[in-house]
């Protein structure tokens, strides 16, 4: 996608792993039911990299070859992670059965139609193994679109030196277009990039019985990745979902 090739210059200032999604992975890893993993939508791999560090072998992918190969110099130094192009529809190919966990995070889910979301979630069903799950973040979108939320927050980075504006412009309750501006101070000269794509919104309840129709049954809803419960005013909504 042009819209994420604009942005690999400098995805890793504006999505940095969070302390509190290291903690999260570092729990699941202690628990001990994961030993394979995969990204779907890995971007530039940093989630895949905390994982590698700590010998878990993995795969990643992403349709975007900027990205995917931002991926690939980060994990090169380690022989049991894997990265490759491809879109959700692709994980059947991808991704080999018997995976421990899926990776789809960053609100990557909404990038595709609701159709394409919900065949994409039993896709990963398949290839997880007995006792394996799914963790899923998008954004609480019943209450951006109850709120009709038009402006995100603005995202700098490298002490203002990058800044990320994203507004939203609804077309209905089932599409939105995401439109954003990308500014780069360069000189006396920024790098200004704008780029217009769409979004397909997933509600809570209705994410829900996407993933217990495609397998899982133990789900857990968080309103971020500090385990936080989730409210209907909770900006981001974080499920956990595993098979029995």
């Amino acid at each position: 996608m042009a819209f994420y090739t604009d942005l690999s210059e400098v995805y890793d200032a504006l999505f940095p792993v969070s302390s509190a999604q290291r903690s999260l992975f570092d729990g699941i890893l202690k628990d001990g039911w994961v030993s394979r993993v995969a990204d779907a939508g890995c971007g530039s791999g940093a989630q895949l990299l905390h994982f590698a560090s700590a010998g878990i072998r993995c795969v990643g992918f992403d349709p975007d070859p900027a990205l995917v190969e931002l991926a690939r110099r980060k994990l090169a130094s380690f022989p049991d992670a894997r990265v490759a192009t491809g879109g959700f529809a692709d994980i059947g190919r991808i991704v080999y059965p018997g995976v421990d966990l899926v990776l789809c995070l960053g609100n990557s889910l909404v990038h595709v139609p609701q159709q394409e979301a919900r065949r994409f979630l039993a896709d990963t069903s398949a290839v997880v193994s007995p006792g394996g799950g799914i963790l899923v973040q998008i954004l609480n979108y019943e209450l951006l679109f109850r709120a009709h939320v038009t402006e995100l927050p603005l995202m700098r980075a490298q002490d203002g030196a990058i800044e990320f504006r994203r507004r939203y412009d609804w077309e209905g309750p089932r599409k939105v277009r995401f439109r954003t501006t990308l500014r780069i101070a360069r000189g006396d000269e920024p790098l200004i990039v704008r780029n217009d794509i769409p979004l397909y919104p997933l509600y809570p309840d209705e994410l829900w019985e996407m993933v217990a129709a495609a397998g899982f049954s133990r789900i857990r809803y968080h309103g971020d990745f500090s385990g936080s419960e989730f409210t209907p005013e909770s900006e981001a909504l974080v499920c956990l979902a595993r098979k029995t």
